[in-house]
Protein backbone atom coordinates (compact mmCIF):
# COMPACT_ATOMS: atom_id res chain seq x y z
CA UNK A 1 0.00 0.00 0.00
CA UNK A 2 1.11 3.30 -0.82
CA UNK A 3 1.95 6.00 1.88
CA UNK A 4 0.08 9.12 0.84
CA UNK A 5 1.11 11.64 4.00
CA UNK A 6 2.21 11.46 7.94
CA UNK A 7 0.75 13.75 10.59
CA UNK A 8 1.95 13.99 13.76
CA UNK A 9 -0.90 13.89 16.12
CA UNK A 10 -1.59 14.44 19.90
CA UNK A 11 -0.83 11.37 22.44
CA UNK A 12 2.29 10.21 20.94
CA UNK A 13 0.86 8.96 17.27
CA UNK A 14 0.82 9.81 13.61
CA UNK A 15 -1.46 10.04 11.10
CA UNK A 16 -1.03 7.69 8.15
CA UNK A 17 -2.65 8.15 5.04
CA UNK A 18 -2.56 6.39 1.96
CA UNK A 19 -3.54 6.63 -1.33
CA UNK A 20 -6.20 4.51 -1.55
CA UNK A 21 -7.67 7.20 1.01
CA UNK A 22 -7.58 4.36 4.21
CA UNK A 23 -6.09 6.40 7.34
CA UNK A 24 -4.70 5.14 10.44
CA UNK A 25 -2.85 5.89 13.50
CA UNK A 26 0.38 4.69 14.38
CA UNK A 27 2.32 5.06 17.64
CA UNK A 28 5.96 6.79 18.07
CA UNK A 29 7.06 3.81 18.64
CA UNK A 30 5.85 1.57 15.91
CA UNK A 31 6.99 4.57 13.37
CA UNK A 32 10.44 4.33 14.42
CA UNK A 33 10.20 0.29 14.83
CA UNK A 34 9.76 0.17 11.16
CA UNK A 35 11.13 3.34 9.68
CA UNK A 36 8.74 4.26 8.26
CA UNK A 37 8.80 7.90 7.84
CA UNK A 38 11.29 6.82 5.48
CA UNK A 39 9.08 4.29 4.05
CA UNK A 40 6.72 5.42 0.45
CA UNK A 41 5.27 2.05 1.01
CA UNK A 42 3.92 -0.79 3.07
CA UNK A 43 3.52 -4.31 1.88
CA UNK A 44 0.12 -5.71 3.30
CA UNK A 45 2.02 -8.54 5.60
CA UNK A 46 4.34 -5.99 7.24
CA UNK A 47 0.82 -3.67 7.32
CA UNK A 48 -0.68 -6.36 9.35
CA UNK A 49 2.10 -6.78 11.75
CA UNK A 50 2.03 -3.22 11.90
CA UNK A 51 -1.37 -2.79 13.04
CA UNK A 52 -0.85 -5.64 15.34
CA UNK A 53 1.72 -4.33 17.25
CA UNK A 54 0.13 -1.29 17.21
CA UNK A 55 -2.72 -2.56 19.63
CA UNK A 56 -0.17 -3.62 22.03
CA UNK A 57 0.21 0.27 22.24
CA UNK A 58 -2.65 1.04 22.46
CA UNK A 59 -3.22 -1.26 25.68
CA UNK A 60 -0.12 0.71 27.24
CA UNK A 61 -0.86 3.82 26.80
CA UNK A 62 -4.07 2.95 28.06
CA UNK A 63 -2.52 1.81 31.15
CA UNK A 64 -0.27 4.47 31.79
CA UNK A 65 -3.59 6.98 31.28
CA UNK A 66 -5.02 4.81 33.86
CA UNK A 67 -2.19 5.37 36.65
CA UNK A 68 -2.26 9.20 35.70
CA UNK A 69 -4.52 10.53 38.71
CA UNK A 70 -4.34 7.34 41.24
CA UNK A 71 -1.96 4.41 42.05
CA UNK A 72 -3.56 0.96 41.14
CA UNK A 73 -2.88 -2.54 41.93
CA UNK A 74 -2.04 -4.98 39.09
CA UNK A 75 -5.21 -6.05 39.16
CA UNK A 76 -6.81 -3.31 38.93
CA UNK A 77 -4.80 -2.75 35.75
CA UNK A 78 -5.60 -5.85 33.98
CA UNK A 79 -9.35 -5.97 34.83
CA UNK A 80 -9.62 -2.22 33.01
CA UNK A 81 -7.95 -3.70 29.84
CA UNK A 82 -9.76 -6.44 29.79
CA UNK A 83 -13.07 -4.43 29.62
CA UNK A 84 -11.50 -2.43 27.20
CA UNK A 85 -11.45 -5.07 24.70
CA UNK A 86 -7.38 -5.98 24.89
CA UNK A 87 -6.27 -9.71 24.71
CA UNK A 88 -4.71 -11.47 27.74
CA UNK A 89 -1.28 -11.15 25.89
CA UNK A 90 -1.01 -7.66 25.34
CA UNK A 91 -2.43 -6.82 28.90
CA UNK A 92 0.59 -8.65 30.44
CA UNK A 93 3.37 -7.41 28.61
CA UNK A 94 1.45 -4.14 29.68
CA UNK A 95 1.98 -4.68 33.23
CA UNK A 96 5.29 -6.38 32.82
CA UNK A 97 6.62 -2.62 31.04
CA UNK A 98 4.48 -0.59 33.46
CA UNK A 99 6.51 -2.77 36.60
CA UNK A 100 9.51 -2.85 34.72
CA UNK A 101 9.71 1.55 34.30
CA UNK A 102 8.92 1.34 38.26
CA UNK A 103 4.64 2.75 37.34
CA UNK A 104 3.54 0.31 39.00
CA UNK A 105 4.96 -0.53 42.81
CA UNK A 106 2.44 -3.00 44.58
CA UNK A 107 4.58 -2.77 47.91
CA UNK A 108 4.25 0.93 47.79
CA UNK A 109 0.91 0.52 47.04
CA UNK A 110 0.09 -1.84 49.29
CA UNK A 111 1.52 0.64 52.28
CA UNK A 112 -0.39 4.00 50.66
CA UNK A 113 -3.22 1.92 50.74
CA UNK A 114 -3.17 0.47 54.22
CA UNK A 115 -2.43 4.00 55.48
CA UNK A 116 -5.17 5.82 53.63
CA UNK A 117 -7.63 2.83 54.90
CA UNK A 118 -6.89 2.98 58.44
CA UNK A 119 -6.37 7.06 59.07
CA UNK A 120 -9.09 8.01 56.32
CA UNK A 121 -12.06 5.64 56.75
CA UNK A 122 -14.03 3.64 59.34
CA UNK A 123 -12.65 0.55 57.81
CA UNK A 124 -10.96 -2.20 60.23
CA UNK A 125 -8.99 -5.07 59.75
CA UNK A 126 -11.37 -7.69 58.36
CA UNK A 127 -13.16 -5.34 56.01
CA UNK A 128 -9.16 -4.01 54.37
CA UNK A 129 -7.90 -7.47 54.03
CA UNK A 130 -11.23 -8.24 51.84
CA UNK A 131 -10.51 -5.15 49.90
CA UNK A 132 -6.96 -5.19 48.95
CA UNK A 133 -7.75 -9.46 48.33
CA UNK A 134 -10.39 -8.14 45.87
CA UNK A 135 -7.13 -5.88 44.38
CA UNK A 136 -5.53 -9.03 43.92
CA UNK A 137 -3.03 -8.96 46.78
CA UNK A 138 -2.53 -12.40 48.52
CA UNK A 139 -4.05 -13.13 51.43
CA UNK A 140 -0.45 -14.35 53.10
CA UNK A 141 1.12 -11.17 52.25
CA UNK A 142 -1.84 -8.96 53.52
CA UNK A 143 -1.99 -10.77 56.96
CA UNK A 144 1.81 -10.42 57.45
CA UNK A 145 1.66 -6.24 56.88
CA UNK A 146 -1.60 -6.25 59.13
CA UNK A 147 0.10 -7.79 62.21
CA UNK A 148 2.83 -5.26 61.84
CA UNK A 149 0.35 -2.55 62.85
CA UNK A 150 0.02 -2.08 66.95
CA UNK A 151 -3.05 -3.15 68.21
CA UNK A 152 -3.48 -0.26 70.10
CA UNK A 153 -3.86 1.91 66.15
CA UNK A 154 -7.07 -0.17 65.88
CA UNK A 155 -8.53 0.56 69.61
CA UNK A 156 -7.91 3.94 69.26
CA UNK A 157 -9.91 4.16 65.97
CA UNK A 158 -12.64 1.67 67.30
CA UNK A 159 -13.07 4.40 70.35
CA UNK A 160 -13.36 7.40 67.90
CA UNK A 161 -15.97 5.26 65.95
CA UNK A 162 -18.24 4.62 69.08
CA UNK A 163 -17.32 7.94 70.43
CA UNK A 164 -19.00 9.51 67.54
CA UNK A 165 -21.91 6.85 67.07
CA UNK A 166 -23.05 7.75 71.38
CA UNK A 167 -23.05 11.48 70.75
CA UNK A 168 -25.14 10.86 67.44
CA UNK A 169 -27.83 8.79 68.98
CA UNK A 170 -30.35 10.86 71.15
CA UNK A 171 -33.37 8.95 70.39
CA UNK A 172 -32.78 4.59 71.12
CA UNK A 173 -32.48 3.05 74.61
CA UNK A 174 -28.73 1.72 75.77
CA UNK A 175 -29.32 -1.62 74.76
CA UNK A 176 -30.74 -0.47 71.14
CA UNK A 177 -27.58 1.89 70.90
CA UNK A 178 -25.26 -1.05 71.84
CA UNK A 179 -26.59 -3.49 69.66
CA UNK A 180 -26.35 -1.05 66.77
CA UNK A 181 -22.53 -0.05 67.13
CA UNK A 182 -22.08 -3.39 67.43
CA UNK A 183 -23.47 -3.70 64.09
CA UNK A 184 -22.43 -1.41 62.46
CA UNK A 185 -18.53 -1.97 63.30
CA UNK A 186 -19.03 -5.49 62.65
CA UNK A 187 -19.77 -4.37 59.20
CA UNK A 188 -16.77 -1.80 59.08
CA UNK A 189 -14.68 -4.97 59.53
CA UNK A 190 -14.22 -5.16 63.43
CA UNK A 191 -14.85 -7.86 65.82
CA UNK A 192 -17.86 -8.11 67.99
CA UNK A 193 -15.20 -8.86 70.67
CA UNK A 194 -13.05 -6.09 70.29
CA UNK A 195 -16.04 -3.61 69.77
CA UNK A 196 -17.65 -4.78 72.87
CA UNK A 197 -14.67 -4.89 74.97
CA UNK A 198 -14.37 -1.07 73.96
CA UNK A 199 -17.51 -0.47 74.33
CA UNK A 200 -17.55 -1.79 78.10
CA UNK A 201 -15.27 1.51 79.44
CA UNK A 202 -17.64 3.71 76.99
CA UNK A 203 -19.89 6.07 78.60
CA UNK A 204 -23.01 4.96 77.17
CA UNK A 205 -25.82 7.72 77.22
CA UNK A 206 -29.24 7.48 79.36
CA UNK A 207 -31.51 8.95 76.62
CA UNK A 208 -34.10 9.26 79.35
CA UNK A 209 -36.07 12.32 77.97
CA UNK A 210 -36.03 10.20 74.69
CA UNK A 211 -37.50 7.12 76.83
CA UNK A 212 -39.73 9.58 78.32
CA UNK A 213 -41.17 11.03 74.86
CA UNK A 214 -41.52 7.77 72.68
CA UNK A 215 -43.75 6.25 75.91
CA UNK A 216 -45.97 9.26 75.43
CA UNK A 217 -45.93 8.73 72.01
CA UNK A 218 -46.50 4.85 72.02
CA UNK A 219 -49.24 5.25 75.00
CA UNK A 220 -51.17 7.47 72.42
CA UNK A 221 -51.14 5.24 69.66
CA UNK A 222 -51.66 1.98 71.58
CA UNK A 223 -54.84 3.77 74.19
CA UNK A 224 -57.44 3.41 70.99
CA UNK A 225 -56.55 -0.10 70.75
CA UNK A 226 -55.65 -1.67 74.76
CA UNK A 227 -57.03 -0.82 77.50
CA UNK A 228 -55.70 -1.31 81.55
CA UNK A 229 -53.25 -3.78 82.33
CA UNK A 230 -52.91 -4.63 78.57
CA UNK A 231 -52.23 -1.57 77.16
CA UNK A 232 -49.70 -1.12 79.28
CA UNK A 233 -48.07 -4.88 78.82
CA UNK A 234 -47.70 -3.64 75.08
CA UNK A 235 -46.28 -0.57 76.12
CA UNK A 236 -44.23 -2.23 78.33
CA UNK A 237 -42.71 -4.83 75.15
CA UNK A 238 -42.50 -2.03 72.66
CA UNK A 239 -40.04 -0.22 74.68
CA UNK A 240 -37.71 -2.81 75.86
CA UNK A 241 -37.64 -3.75 71.81
CA UNK A 242 -36.70 -0.12 71.06
CA UNK A 243 -33.42 -0.41 73.75
CA UNK A 244 -34.49 0.77 76.89
CA UNK A 245 -33.19 -0.55 79.99
CA UNK A 246 -36.23 -2.75 81.96
CA UNK A 247 -35.56 -0.55 85.16
CA UNK A 248 -36.01 2.42 82.92
CA UNK A 249 -39.20 1.16 81.56
CA UNK A 250 -40.96 0.34 84.58
CA UNK A 251 -39.93 3.40 86.19
CA UNK A 252 -41.21 5.57 83.08
CA UNK A 253 -44.87 3.13 83.26
CA UNK A 254 -45.41 3.54 86.54
CA UNK A 255 -45.16 7.75 86.08
CA UNK A 256 -47.78 7.10 82.77
CA UNK A 257 -49.97 5.10 85.25
CA UNK A 258 -50.56 7.69 87.98
CA UNK A 259 -50.90 10.40 85.44
CA UNK A 260 -53.67 8.46 83.54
Amino acid sequence: MKIKSYKKMKNNTYKVSFVNHEDILLYDEIILKYNLLLKKEILPKELEAIKKENVFFSCYYKGIQYLVYKNRSKKEISDYLKKQGYSSSDIERTIYLLEEKKMINEENYLEMFLYDQIHLTNNGPKKIMKKLIDLGFKEEIIVNKLAKIEKGIWQEKLERIIAKKLKSNRKDGSNKIKEKIVAYCFNEGFSKEDTLRVLEHAEIPNNYEALEKESLKLYNKLFAKYQGEELFFQLKGRLLRKGFSYDEVEEVLKTLKKSS
